[in-house]
């Protein structure tokens, strides 16, 4: 070469290869599509669906790999003490300037020409308003200093990565900052341009030290540490057996690393949570949810190293001789790996049981975790409260235990590409959330999409789990690394356990709004099945090279049959229920209203009279529900099918969240107000409506939409019925009423979601809800009524009817004593959580003939507003 610089331009050529080619044709078919069609580009940063896939996401890859390369972390042990730069470098005869500007100066300037022809391509051409200079010196910054970490030795095993893992999280919170604070982009600049040079100097050091062999060795400072965490008392004699010599090795390699590293970082979250005693509650419940996501997060990334066969084999990733000649056969040096990551699990989280409880005393911070913890309580009562407790703490067990065993099983492949593959996509993964939380934030398209598929969502990895748990038996009982009894009875074992699982869920959140199909997925996912035996299959194969037992070819394999039969058994149980469900609950209607497509639920009695003007009641859920759950509570199908009337159950519309109805003020509102008047419409044209007979009801936030429409269709609505409503429209926006309005409420004593003497609840802690009595006076007051008149209509059941009203417009209140957030002498809904359901009385019957007797009478007199 004819320079310095010319040998590292053809050494990074020669490394990318292809991924330049890719990067180029990329931005070449993203010019054509941006330049080529028409003069609207169909990819816009306001289209976040499309731009995400079409540009955030290919950009994101690419900058990873340009970030892998340049940093040479494909060419090292991730996890090692000593620099990644490549040691073949060193006994070049240029200065250690050299070495450490040239990868530097190279790296900087592809990333800036990434940003750079981003900018130009897909943001330019549609001006976007976005900046478009300091992101180019933020992503240059970012690989200088992720050269600097990469290139930096360390004086402990894997310290690399939880400087990689903090570097990661940086961009995205100064990202976030700068997008939301819209810092100016000459303030930014000043910032990001100092950057390169001090990053320089600092690689500077780092290759300088690892040029002279200068790797420093912390091991010393941690000894203590390292008996601290160490579970198994000190050896004196002999070990009985193999297997107990092989256990204490194993923890003494590997198992400490986890509780060690949580050791290093539970002190600074204890001091967070003592500085942040007097501040908000909020920091404290933060600082919280951070130290109980520790262990998991840690053992994502020390799993590799705690997987690692021998830290003093000559192959850093291939399996020591001295594990590979142990006198134990491969299930037991399995079990003892699998009990390893069990113990050092149980360890660091017993270190994180301590430190919260000495950070909370510290503080002074209990009473926030008290209050939290009473008031999950009130909510779901005390044994349910425990029960949600305790399986948050095994899912957190589970998941630490899980990655650890993940790790072990990528780690015993003994291949380097694969090891190093997952430590950096667990790394990218970090920029791919912040992806998806800006996504999920900006796109409401998005965060609708995915509230709709959560029935669907975990059904998708739970049959690929247990597909792959099905291929890793197969393969496990074609090389006889299992018996056919004990494969049989892991599956058997592992079907008992997520059905136990799935029972224990499904009695904890025992609601509507819980599919089982969901709780099912949820518990296929939570019970270990596939990393377990994948690292048995890894340790066979890494351990004879490939060389194992003839396969039993062409011969009858009922054992594994049975064991892929019972694997199979929970995925189409939930693919069972999740398809009846859709089927039994899908509405079977719609239409278009204020541009969107809503849905609905019709049910048309067989006597109908095509001939003959037939009443209609329109009966509206609660939030969080559906059409056909509204059906179900309130069995107005039955009373439709006795009296001759028809029954539509509208739903909310598709929102980033459960279905509701927007009953208070806004745009949303009166989008809601529309669908019905457009559903009324189509109904009547499609069917023989008595325009002098439709009426209006509903549950809950369905009853309080109903009040709503009092106030905004009363030329069109007979008479309305609620139940149990919870209302955040107040008086002030119910104006200009071209009519009173007949209304029946049913509202019981023990009403927890709408109080029946007003006050907040938990479903709208910034809303105070009105008395139920007093709001029952002023509906009286607003139709112009007399005196009201109460009777018992049953034990638990009293009537107070305002009587003598304008235009025949009587206002009846039942009041249910004892009675829950339910539908009296509906369908059974969890008492737990919505109360006690009446059947002294059937609201659907009563709300009929209040109905028959209040037809629509048009206004004899002058429109009055609402008070």
């Amino acid at each position: 070469m004819r320079s310095t610089a010319a040998a590292f331009a053809w050494e990074f050529r020669r490394r990318l290869g292809w991924g330049l080619v890719a990067s180029l044709v990329y931005f070449v078919a993203l010019a054509l599509v941006q330049f080529g069609i028409g003069a609207r580009s169909p990819i816009h940063p306001l289209r976040e669906m499309t731009f995400a896939f079409t540009v955030s996401i290919p950009v994101s890859l690419a900058f990873m790999y340009f970030l892998a390369v340049f940093s040479y972390g494909l060419a090292g042990d991730l996890t090692a003490r000593h620099s990644l730069y490549p040691a073949r470098l060193f006994t070049l005869p240029i200065t250690t300037a050299a070495l450490a500007g040239w990868p530097m100066f190279y790296g900087t300037l592809t990333m800036a020409a990434l940003w750079a022809a981003t900018a130009l391509i897909a943001l330019w051409p549609v001006q976007a308003p976005v900046p478009l200079i300091w992101p180019g010196f933020f992503a240059a910054a970012f690989v200088a200093w992720l050269q600097v970490v990469s290139w930096m030795p360390y004086g402990l095993p894997g310290l690399r990565l939880i400087a990689a893992v903090l570097l990661l999280t940086t961009i995205d919170v100064v990202v976030a900052v700068a997008v939301h604070l819209e810092v100016r982009e000459s303030v930014m600049v000043a910032l990001m341009v100092p950057q390169i040079p001090l990053a320089y100097l600092a690689a500077r050091h780092a290759v300088g030290r690892a040029r002279r062999g200068d790797t420093p060795d912390w091991g010393g400072v941690f000894v203590r540490l390292g008996r601290i965490a160490d579970a198994f008392p000190r050896r004196r004699g002999p070990f009985p057996s193999a297997t107990s010599a092989q256990a204490w090795f194993e923890w003494r390699q590997h198992g400490r690393s986890l509780p060690g590293w949580v050791a290093i970082l539970v002190p600074f979250e204890v001091l967070f949570l003592y500085v942040v005693r007097d501040q908000p509650p909020v920091l404290t419940v933060t600082g919280l949810v951070v130290m109980l996501l520790t262990p998991p997060f840690l053992a994502a990334f020390v799993a590799v190293t705690v997987g690692r066969s021998s830290a003093d084999a000559s192959s850093a990733y291939g399996l020591a001789p001295f594990v590979a000649t142990r006198p134990l056969s491969t299930r037991a040096l399995v079990a003892i790996e699998l009990r390893m990551a069990l113990a050092s699990t149980l360890f660091a989280w017993l270190l994180v049981v301590v430190a919260l409880a000495l950070g909370l005393a510290l503080s002074g911070s209990w009473p926030v975790v008290i209050d939290k913890a009473r008031g999950l309580a009130d909510f779901v009562g005390p044994a349910r409260a425990i029960a949600i407790a305790l399986l948050g703490v095994l899912a957190l067990l589970a998941i630490t235990w899980k990655q650890l065993v993940q790790g072990l099983a990528i780690g015993l492949t003994g291949r380097e590409g694969l090891i190093k593959s997952s430590v950096l996509g667990r790394l990218w993964s970090l920029v791919m959330i912040g992806l998806v939380l800006h996504l999920f934030n900006r796109n409401p398209e998005f965060r609708v999409f995915l509230w709709h598929s959560v029935p669907w969502l975990p059904l998708v990895p739970a049959m690929v789990k247990v597909g792959a748990a099905a291929w890793i038996a197969g393969r496990l009982h074609r090389d006889r690394l299992i018996a056919d009894r004990a494969l049989v009875a892991a599956a058997a074992a592992w079907l008992a356990a997520v059905l136990a699982v799935h029972g224990a869920l499904r009695w904890t959140f025992d609601t509507p709004h819980f599919a089982q199909s969901l709780l099912l997925s949820l518990a296929i996912l939570a019970v270990p099945v596939v990393r377990p035996a994948a690292v048995l299959l890894a340790l066979a194969s890494n351990r004879h090279r490939g060389t194992v037992p003839p396969g039993l070819v062409g011969a009858r394999r009922p054992a594994l049959r049975v064991a892929h039969a019972l694997l199979a058994v929970p995925v189409v149980l939930a693919f069972a229920a999740l398809v009846s469900f859709q089927v039994r609950h899908r509405d079977n209607g719609r239409l278009l209203s204020s541009g969107l497509e809503r849905t609905y639920r019709l049910h048309v009695p067989k006597s109908y009279d095509a001939t003959r003007p037939t009443p209609l009641v329109i009966s509206m859920h609660g939030a969080g529900l559906w059409a056909a759950a509204q059906m179900e509570i309130s069995r107005w199908n039955a009373v439709a099918d006795e009296q001759g009337l028809i029954v539509v159950y509208p739903s909310g519309a598709r929102t980033a969240g459960p279905r509701v109805w927007r009953a208070g003020q806004g745009g949303a509102t009166t989008r809601d107000v529309q669908f019905i008047a457009d559903l009324i419409d189509a109904l009547k044209a499609s069917y023989n409506i008595d325009p002098a007979r439709i009426y209006a009801d509903g549950l809950s936030n369905g009853g309080g939409m109903a009040f709503l429409l009092s106030c905004t269709l009363s030329d069109r609505i007979a008479a309305v019925g609620m139940v149990g409503p919870a209302l955040f429209l107040p008086w002030g926006g119910c104006q200009d009423i071209a009519r009173p309005v007949p209304m029946i409420l049913f509202h019981g004593t023990d009403e927890r979601f709408a109080p029946y003497h007003g006050g907040r609840s938990p479903v709208g802690r910034e809303h105070v809800f009105p008395s139920i009595p007093s709001f029952t006076a002023a509906w009286a007051r607003r139709n112009r009524c007399g005196e009201p008149v109460e009777s018992r209509r049953a034990a638990d059941v009293t009537r107070r009817e305002f009587q003598g009203c304008a235009d025949g417009a009587d206002v009846w209140l039942y009041t249910i004593h004892g009675g829950g957030h339910t539908w009296p002498g509906g369908g059974d809904l969890p008492e737990w959580f919505v109360g006690r359901t009446s059947r002294s009385i059937d609201a659907s019957r009563e709300a009929w003939t209040f109905f028959q007797a209040h037809p629509l009478q048009r206004p004899r007199t002058a429109p009055r507003s609402g008070r």
